[in-house]
Formats: structure tokens, C-alpha cells, sequence
């Protein structure tokens, strides 16, 4: 483990000839986070924060709480009381209405007493390992299968999750917004995922973190969920879009505060991303720090687990690793991944056998930790010197997190704990979950499986129903026809098709539609035999399928 390090800026002391007394040290500032009572009338005065189309599609669809209060700010009259007391807010979170400040040890008394303010707490420090040197190849147990796509090293990988079949079927993750929070991306410009910019897929980009680094942890965990590079490196959910920020800053032993995650998370969640993966955790530190204790993993304590919990309850699937300490004296997972709602992952080597330094659960109340488990030992990874192979559990959690933009492109009805349970039920020990792999390697197939068969939400249950039969006929060689049914007039509707590679290669329709049924001729003329996805979204509501053009 790494640990954080603070550095008290102490004052160089001076001696009075007459006195042998030393001049008492300026009192030290600390990162705190302070939170209020309320949010009062006056701060709904204030605009809430913009969220994208896409973020009110994905609550209206799967969120299990009311976002109207999340999304108002701060009260400014809060934070002007602060200013007035030289407070200078670093961060805001709407979700835990709270800001982070430094304080002196007078002002964070001053500050308690306030009768809006109900706490103060300690900020920790993030912790992860860094990418490890790259690593011999895992022996192959046995020739490949033939596929279309040429999956290299990742191959293994990706079998031993069962998730080349759906790849071969064009279920890579094609119209869902994939997020991840980490360190540096290298600005995405690895050819691994050159594939992002040219079907203009890159939806945004946010650094929470200050000062340049060259750490390129985040470069890696993104490569093996969305990269695609044939004979290289493939990732689950290549067809995805994406969103990204570094909330993490690593060339120090003191990383990024939680601050920054909160801070990023809610960033992500206005922006309409699906499913985020954080390859983070925050754990112990250095003596005199505010370190968690195992006590603290309940699911309620850390800031973090907070906000990861929130998030779920706004309709994000949020997945993250388990942490590495399964070999050190910690043992145990880390936060978030003790939240109640999140899906945390463990890591396996390529035979099924847990990997030594995947962490344990339980959580200290008592709950099964992790709930999957992927490849954690030699998961083949792109890095700034190409590619290579790397361990830790910071890379079994972006191979679940593809797993589940695929499920979500297949039913994007289904809730975080919808998905959450497909895969912990369709898993290798479902029926026997431990705290050691918990329920078991993920089985994308499937999970997938389960997913295109489960149970649609009654149409009632959504704010503005729409669906679309498949079209007919199907397959078809040029020519066919789509029916959408609506039950409320539809502002912005769209049709798209997408083709294995996660590409739009047509826009059937886009615009306003009327209640009742309405048919649309598609002319795939233009387009190449083989298999496309369809996808229709619009009003808080998306459905999809596949098709097959012969010729």
C-alpha cells in the first residue's frame, strides 16, 4: 500500500536575545469537509445544475430517488458566511451538501458552532497502486476459437468471462455512455482507442486534479473496457461512449483527496453516463492522518461510499475494484467498494484462482464483499510504451464494468440493482457466495442472456412510454419496417443503427413523434450483409434489438 503524506509548513523560528522562549508556531491548516443543515428556500432560487438529455433519460428510466434536491446547489448564503470568515470553499457537493475548505484549528471551532452547520469530518487521502511493469504473457491453455475480430492477448481475458460470443454478436456496449474516474488519460491519444474519436464517441473531458502529472493509471484501466486495437487488445464495451476525469493526482506519496471523486462523480452523473468505473479506494494512512478503520467500511461512513450510493440512486451503475491489499495487513476491501449499492470487483488469475493480493470481504456490518470477481493477474493493458500486462484489481473492475454497458445495450430499462443482481446470480458460486470472490467470475453471456429476457417495466412505470417492434421483416435484404408505438407526444426521438463495431452507420429517424403507432421503411441498401443493432431513444426511454441484413 501507499501511503499519503502531509507536510507541515513549519516557521522558521526566531530567539529574542533577552528571552530563551521560542515564538509558538503558526497553527497548521487541514482539508475538512463541512456540512449543513439544509438547503433553505433561498438556494432554490438559485438555478440548479445543467443536466444533459441524456442524464434526465437515464433517471426517468432507472433512477430509484427523487433528483430534484441533488440538483439544486449549496446556499449561497451559507458560503458567504463562510467567505466573510476568510473560508475559500475548494469544492461543493450538491449531493452531500457540503463544501471542503482549509481550516485552521480556531476557525474549525469558530465553524462548528454555526447553527447552520451540522459537522466537520477530516478529509482522507486516495490510494491505488500503480500500473506494475509489464509482465511475460500468461501461457495459452489451447488454440483460440475462430472469431471475426482478432482479440490478441485480451482474448483470455475476455473468455474466461464468456464475453466473445456477445462481441461476436455486436453487443459491445453500442449507445451506452461509459464513464471512469482516475488518474491521467494521456488525452486519449494511445491508437487504442483511436476508434472513440473517429465514430465521435468522445462526449467530454474534466481534470479535478491540479498540476500536470505523468502517471497514466486511468490510461490503462480505460484500454480494457473500451479499447480496440485487433491482434492488441479488445475491451467488452468498444462500442461505448465516453466520459472521463482525473480526479486523481499521483506523483507524490499524497494522492488526490475524496474530495475530487465526489466532485467528479456528480460532474458524471449531470453528463448522462450509464456506468462509471473507479479503480480508486481510499483506506490508511500515515499517523496523525484521518485514516478509515475497518470499523468504517458499513456502507454509510466514508465520503466516498456517500456519494457512490447517490449516484445508484440516480440511475448510474457504478463499478469499482475491491482494492489490493488481500496480501498486507489491511486485508480488506477499501471505500467506496463498502458501499450498499455499488458493484465492487475481485480479481482471479487466468485459471479461476483467486489472485493473492485481491482484497476480502466482509464489510463491517456484516454484507458478502466483493460481489464479482474478474481477471486480475496479467490482464493484458495498453500504457504509454504500447502494450503490455499488468495485475491488480484496478483492471478486473473496468473488465465488469464493459460487461455492463452490454447488458444496459440489450435492456437499457433495467435498474443499477437489476443489473447488479444478473450478474451476481448468473456468476460461477451464485449459489455459494464467499468473501472471497463473492459471487463468483462474471458469465457476460449470461448475464446478457437474462437481460434480453427479463421482464420489461410496465409502461405505466415510465414517464412517457415508447417502444418499437422488431422490425419485419428481419433478416431482410434491403427494405424494412419499424413500428413505434407511443402513448404521449415526443419531443426528441431517435432511431440509429449500429454495426459490430459500435459505429452509427444510419439514422432511420430523429425528431418529434406523435401519440399512436407510426411505421418507418428502412433502406438498408448502402449497408454491408451481417448483423446491426438497433436502438430507439427518446423521452426517458430507450429499446433496442438486432437485425440481419442478407443479401
Amino acid at each position: 500500500m501507499r501511503y499519503g503524506f502531509v507536510v507541515f509548513l513549519l516557521l522558521v523560528i526566531g530567539v529574542p536575545p533577552t528571552l530563551a522562549q521560542p515564538t509558538p508556531a503558526e497553527p497548521v491548516a487541514l482539508k475538512y469537509w463541512i456540512f449543513f443543515t439544509d438547503k433553505p428556500t433561498d438556494a432554490a432560487k438559485v438555478p440548479s445544475v445543467t443536466v444533459t438529455d441524456e442524464a434526465l433519460d437515464r433517471r426517468a428510466m432507472r433512477a430509484s430517488q427523487e433528483a430534484s434536491w441533488y440538483d439544486q446547489p449549496v446556499a449561497p448564503f451559507y458560503v458567504t458566511k463562510l467567505h466573510e470568515m476568510s473560508v475559500v470553499p475548494l469544492v461543493q457537493s450538491r449531493w452531500l451538501n457540503a463544501i471542503s475548505a482549509m481550516l485552521t484549528p480556531a476557525q474549525a471551532t469558530q465553524i462548528q458552532s454555526l447553527p447552520f452547520v451540522t459537522s466537520l469530518r477530516l478529509v482522507g487521502k486516495q490510494v491505488h497502486p500503480d500500473v506494475p511493469p509489464a509482465l511475460a504473457p500468461p501461457s495459452a491453455s489451447g488454440a483460440f476459437k475462430t472469431t471475426t475480430l482478432d482479440y490478441g492477448p485480451s482474448q483470455t481475458q475476455l473468455e474466461q468471462i464468456n464475453a466473445i460470443n456477445p462481441l461476436e454478436a455486436g453487443i459491445n456496449g453500442a449507445g451506452v455512455i461509459f464513464g471512469i474516474l482516475d488518474t491521467e488519460f494521456g488525452a486519449f491519444t494511445h491508437p487504442v482507442f483511436a476508434h472513440i474519436y473517429e465514430d465521435n464517441r468522445f462526449l467530454g473531458y474534466f481534470n479535478f486534479a491540479e498540476g500536470s502529472q505523468s502517471n497514466r493509471h486511468g490510461l490503462s484501466v480505460a484500454s480494457v473496457a473500451i479499447g480496440f486495437a485487433e491482434g492488441q487488445l479488445i475491451g467488452p464495451a468498444h462500442g461505448a461512449q465516453l466520459l472521463a476525469a482525473t480526479t486523481e493526482y499521483a506523483p507524490t506519496e499524497t494522492n488526490q483527496e475524496e474530495d475530487n471523486l465526489v466532485a467528479g462523480l456528480e460532474w458524471m452523473e449531470a453528463q448522462g453516463a450509464d456506468v462509471v468505473n473507479i479503480s480508486l479506494g481510499y483506506t490508511e494512512f500515515d499517523a496523525g492522518q484521518n485514516s478509515y478503520t475497518y470499523e468504517d467500511l458499513d456502507g454509510n461512513t466514508a465520503i466516498t461510499t456517500q456519494a457512490v450510493d447517490i449516484a445508484v440512486g440516480l440511475g448510474m451503475v457504478v463499478v469499482t475494484s475491491a482494492g489490493n491489499e488481500g496480501s498486507s495487513a489491511w486485508h480488506f476491501i477499501g471505500t467506496p467498494a463498502d458501499a450498499h449499492e455499488v458493484i465492487s470487483v475481485g480479481g482471479v488469475q487466468a485459471n479461476g484462482v483467486r489472485s493473492s493480493f485481491s482484497s476480502f470481504g466482509p464489510t463491517a456490518d456484516g454484507r458478502i464483499k466483493p460481489e464479482v470477481s474478474a481477471m486480475g493477474s496479467s490482464v493484458r493493458v495498453a500504457g504509454t510504451s504500447g502494450y503490455g500486462f499488468s495485475n491488480g484489481t484496478s483492471f478486473s473492475s473496468p473488465l465488469v464494468a464493459g460487461v455492463v454497458c452490454q447488458i444496459l445495450q440489450v435492456n437499457p430499462t433495467l435498474t443499477p440493482a437489476e443489473v447488479r443482481e444478473l450478474l451476481k446470480n448468473t456468476a460461477s458460486q451464485a449459489t455459494t457466495p464467499d468473501n472471497s470472490l463473492g459471487w463468483g467470475i462474471v458469465n457476460a453471456g449470461a448475464a446478457i442472456a437474462a437481460a434480453e429476457t427479463a421482464t420489461h417495466r410496465e409502461a405505466s412505470d415510465l414517464p412517457q412510454s415508447l417502444s418499437v417492434a422488431p422490425p419485419y421483416p428481419n433478416p431482410f435484404s434491403h427494405r424494412t419496417t419499424f413500428e413505434f408505438t407511443g402513448s404521449a407526444q415526443a419531443t426528441s426521438v431517435h432511431l440509429r443503427i449500429y454495426n459490430l463495431l459500435g459505429q452509427v452507420v444510419a439514422v432511420p429517424f430523429e425528431g418529434p413523434l406523435s401519440p399512436g403507432q407510426q411505421r418507418i421503411t428502412f433502406d438498408a441498401t448502402g449497408l454491408s450483409p451481417g448483423v446491426y443493432v438497433y436502438q430507439l431513444t427518446g423521452e426517458g426511454v430507450m429499446r433496442s434489438g438486432k437485425m440481419v441484413i442478407l443479401r
